[in-house]
């Protein structure tokens, strides 16, 4: 097939044009509901795509800030008693003891919620967040105390998440 010549074109538009002129009511309504479907169903998909992204960013940013607002509280207790930020030595006063193990159940049940929350997302973004859990998990665990008191802080924790951390810290640790 050759190309077609300019007035041949011409001619098709007009014809195309004068046939949407001499449509009847429903036929417009019609040819109307057809463009709808060529573009309405591909712009309804691509709109409802852009707004499940922004939904799960919004998940992201609130989980992530979540987690670090407990991480924050932890840090600030630490602040308001430096007495249980000690972890190289036994501490010699029961009571600062207690508070230091209910302390680490905090950090344990943190780190639990991080793991139960990210580490099996697929995500890049949840795989960003939660190896800055992996880093925060791996400095604790060089604490001496709290490496210590790590077999009774996993008693009754996810099986899955103490069988992380006794792979992590090398300790026959269970749930």
């Amino acid at each position: 097939m050759g190309q077609l010549s300019p007035l041949t074109i011409h001619a098709k538009i007009w014809h195309d044009a004068h046939m949407i002129l001499d449509m009847t009511l429903l036929e417009f309504m019609e040819f109307l509901s057809y463009v709808a479907t060529v573009v309405g169903i591909p712009l309804a998909i691509m709109m409802f795509m852009i707004q499940e992204k922004k939904e799960r960013q919004n998940e992201q940013e609130e989980i992530y800030d979540k987690l670090m607002g407990h991480y924050t509280d932890i840090q600030e207790k630490l602040f308001e008693h430096p007495e249980l930020d000690v972890h190289d030595k036994q501490l010699e006063n029961l009571e600062d003891k207690r508070r230091q193990y209910i302390l680490y159940q905090m950090v344990v049940s943190l780190f639990e919620r991080s793991y139960i929350l990210l580490a099996s997302e697929t995500d890049p973004a949840y795989q960003r967040m939660w190896n800055s859990w992996v880093d925060y998990i791996k400095e604790w665990i060089t604490h001496p105390n709290f490496r210590a008191a790590l077999p009774r802080l996993m008693e009754g924790e996810d099986k899955d998440f103490v069988a992380y951390m006794a792979d992590l810290t090398k300790l026959p640790l269970k749930p």
